[in-house]
């Protein structure tokens, strides 16, 4: 039979058989690499968002700190529960007593929220467990410390700082309600319904402080301890997707070895296609690591200022209040634009995995892009932009999930804010059948007609801007969202120059 063949395809046998076996190692490789990467980039973004919540109920706890210790009268310690007592609740509401204490640890002040017999139990264990585990001996001056552990069987948080008056050491403690700190800053930090799955606090021992039981999600769990506060827990983020990515790793490995075995019969298709879906994954995890690194430095950037602002006011280095006045608007600033960036990251993540949930509710369109604008007023402040707002007068109804629409707005303003030249940013608000049309326009240089067709692709970024900060993912939450409601994302350029980028809604 071989005989009857030419020679030239007895030749192409082996060479075949060798290309089969180059095709599907380097399929198996190409795959690897793929899930590692991804593995990879889901711990980075987690351990970011974990360090950030981490950062948040340190700050909160600190501020409170601050607040009772510079109130206090060392002259007259007996004064201070009448005068800390009827603000308390709201100026430090997780501070649950005040003491001063000698050298040798004896509580010579005592203010407290509790009743008569709490006050009794307290001081009871706080005299015969807690007290001796203070560090006083090793506490400089004016410097803020903390002891955090359980005693009989309750957790307990101190504040303390130690001081000097009248030529006596003394000390300064805070005893915060750790319980209040769960119920009242948690279920803040954890809001959304992808938190309230996929995170939780534990204490040393392992045990739960808040939060569901994450032991289904295997080594996917990324911690961060509390470095300064509470200490002795540790907050864990176990991605929902990263379960996934097991699963479709192994499916993907599986159908490219069953593809191994028809790779004998169509070689030459397949190199083809390997040539070219190696070219798109490469393309992919080169915008994806592009993404973690963006993400990282957005993230680095803010958290950077708020730190040093904050080290500033800890240390009573600024001494006007008009300073102190304008260094918490910079820290208020940049944690509002943090909060940004981590609703987009949760939003996107959310939306990837189909976890999203709509309320479609008939609403006039014009007060929620109204709302939008002003939820980024500040952005648009800093930045020296206005925005007009213009709804045409026979705009019909339509039905929209409201936060939904008011994250697509800003998402919009933030990129005509960062690609957008001039000063003007302008939103229009048409209708045309059945559709209605929201137009962001602003006023640059436009959109390169080859990119017209990519910016709403997730993680693409035009070369051209690669200078500018950004994650990548806003317009593809435009295009999710725009697509759920059941109308379309698009781009253009105006003839008279800038750009316009917009979507359109089924009207009501």
């Amino acid at each position: 039979m071989f005989r009857r063949l030419p020679s030239v395809y007895i030749l192409l046998i082996p060479v075949l058989t060798i290309a089969a076996g180059v095709l599907g190692y380097y399929t198996y490789l190409t795959a690897s690499r793929f899930a590692r990467l991804n593995e990879e980039a889901i711990a980075a973004s987690s351990l970011l968002l974990a360090r950030e919540k981490v950062e948040n109920i340190e700050s909160y706890v600190i501020r409170q700190d601050n607040a009772v210790f510079n109130d206090y009268p060392l002259d007259d310690p007996d004064s201070f529960e009448e005068s800390w007592r009827p603000t308390s609740i709201d100026a430090t509401p997780s501070v649950r007593s005040v003491m001063l204490l000698n050298e040798y640890g004896h509580v010579v002040g005592f203010a407290s929220r509790a009743g008569a017999q709490d006050r009794r139990d307290f001081l009871d264990v706080f005299h015969q467990d807690i007290v001796q585990e203070f560090e006083f001996d090793d506490t400089p001056l004016n410097s803020l410390k903390h002891l955090h552990g359980r005693f009989r069987d309750r957790s307990y948080l101190f504040s303390y700082m130690a001081v000097r008056h009248e030529g006596r050491r003394m000390f300064l403690v805070a005893h915060h309600d750790t319980g209040f700190i769960v119920r009242s800053q948690f279920p803040t930090l954890f809001s959304t319904e992808a938190g309230r799955s996929i995170y939780n606090v534990v204490d040393v021992d392992n045990r739960r402080v808040y939060g569901p039981s994450l032991a289904s999600a295997g080594d996917y769990v990324v911690g961060h301890r509390f470095p300064t506060t509470l200490y002795q827990w540790r907050l864990q983020i176990a991605p929902q997707q990263a379960t996934q990515l097991e699963t479709q790793g192994s499916l993907g490995r599986s159908v490219q070895l069953g593809s191994l075995g028809m790779s004998f019969a169509v070689i030459t298709m397949g190199i083809a296609f390997l040539l070219y879906a190696a070219s798109k994954e490469r393309r992919l995890n080169e915008m994806k690591s592009e993404f973690i690194a963006n993400v990282s430095h957005e993230l680095k950037t803010p958290l950077s200022v708020v730190r040093m602002f904050g080290e500033m006011l800890l240390t009573e280095r600024v001494r006007t209040p008009e300073k102190q006045k304008q260094y918490l608007e910079i820290i208020c600033r940049e944690s509002e634009r943090l909060s940004g960036l981590i609703e987009n990251v949760l939003d996107f993540a959310a939306l990837e995995r189909g976890k999203q949930k709509y309320d479609f509710h008939e609403r006039d369109i014009g007060p929620v892009l109204q709302q939008a604008i002003d939820a980024f007023r500040y952005r648009l402040e800093e930045d020296g932009k206005r925005v007009t707002l213009e709804v045409a007068p026979d705009v019909p109804k339509v039905a929209i999930d409201e936060q939904s629409i008011v994250l697509a707005l800003v998402n919009l303003l933030d990129n005509a804010v960062k690609y957008g030249g001039g000063t003007a940013i302008e939103v229009s608000v048409t209708c045309s059948a059945r559709s209605v049309h929201v137009r962001v326009r602003d006023h640059g240089p436009g959109i390169p007609n080859e990119d017209l067709r990519r910016i709403f692709e997730r993680f693409y970024r035009t070369p051209r801007h690669r200078e500018v900060r950004g994650s990548g993912i806003g317009l593809a939450l435009v295009k999710h969202i725009a697509d759920a409601h059941g109308g379309r994302a698009w781009a253009a350029n105006a003839e008279d120059g800038g750009a316009v980028v917009a979507f359109t809604l089924p009207a009501v």
